[in-house]
């Protein structure tokens, strides 16, 4: 067994089109929920780092928004941000979702890749699902990328994963700790519940609405006991409100109950969550406000 100074230790950048399942694959590598999640592309809009630790090693995993084309101030800096991220990593995890076809997401992917220096492994991703097309978009993917490390999995089902973690050993040096051994996320608490709210907003509501909203923390105290937070959901436009709301408040209370029966088994606390909704007019297209948000450039 190695000592905890001599762990192999790394970070692992990930990349890949929205829905292809990093936030999926980071919560089932870490065993807690580290990346919100939903059925929606693009759930992810921040830098988020989930930890691993075992008696081996430490892999700090940077989850990303997904790589995509759709046409916003926020979208194309989202996919910005991916890319200068995958400097942060010792490794690349390229992850692939082979139930779609290939695009030209990819094709730009690929050619970022390959202007890196960087060792690359490719992860083709959900291989439950027993697409017809599965094989032509892996053949296209390693004609062009020529990976030297290739795995198949399902983050969902978990199938693979562990010699995906074998893989990952493999290829990172000894190195020092980055962080306590029972660590899974640097996140702060503010970070965390307002995550949580604006995936049960996802979850909750159709169509558009979810990308036009975010949520910040109006105020917040720790306790040992307890955590006590107010938090506000912003939408762009006063007619949204309503179906964040609902009828006589129904959907505001639905999300607020889910959230805070999730971040009460994160926190291992009770907490106390109350939700607005206020009106931050067309926020997604005021580029200064997108930078400090996002940490956009």
């Amino acid at each position: 067994m190695l000592k905890n100074n001599t762990k192999k230790t790394g970070f692992v950048s990930l990349i890949g089109r929205p829905s292809s399942g990093k936030s999926t694959l980071i919560n089932a590598i870490c065993g807690y929920k580290i990346s919100i999640v939903s059925d929606h592309p693009q759930t992810t809009q921040f830098i988020v780092r989930g930890i691993y630790n075992d008696k081996e090693s430490q892999i700090i995993f940077i989850d990303t928004p997904g790589y995509h084309h759709f046409d916003s101030n926020l979208n194309r800096g989202l996919s910005n941000l991916a890319i200068r991220t995958l400097n942060d990593g010792d490794l690349i995890l390229y992850l692939v979702d082979i139930s779609r076809n290939f695009g030209n997401e990819e094709k730009d992917i690929i050619k970022q890749l390959k202007l890196l220096d960087k060792n690359i492994i490719i992860v083709f991703n959900k291989i439950d699902l027993n697409s017809s097309n599965q094989e032509a978009i892996k053949t296209e993917i390693k004609s062009r990328l020529n990976p030297k490390i290739v795995i198949e999995i399902s983050a969902k089902t978990k199938e693979n994963v562990d010699e995906l973690i074998g893989i990952l050993k493999q290829n990172l040096d000894i190195g020092p700790l980055y962080y306590p051994d029972d660590y899974v996320t640097d996140q702060s608490i503010p970070f965390r519940i307002q995550e949580l709210v604006r995936e049960k907003v996802f979850i909750n509501t159709k169509n558009e609405l979810p990308h036009s909203t975010y949520v910040d923390i109006e105020s917040l105290n720790v306790k040992e006991k307890r955590i006590t937070a107010n938090a506000i959901i912003y939408i762009e436009r006063e007619s949204q409100k309503g179906m964040i709301i609902g009828n006589k408040g129904k959907m505001i209370k639905k999300i607020g109950e889910q959230a805070r029966a999730e971040l009460k088994e994160i926190f291992e606390r009770d907490v106390n969550l109350f939700l607005r909704v206020k009106v931050h007019y067309k926020w997604r297209r005021e580029n200064k406000f997108l930078k400090k948000k996002f940490n956009l450039v």
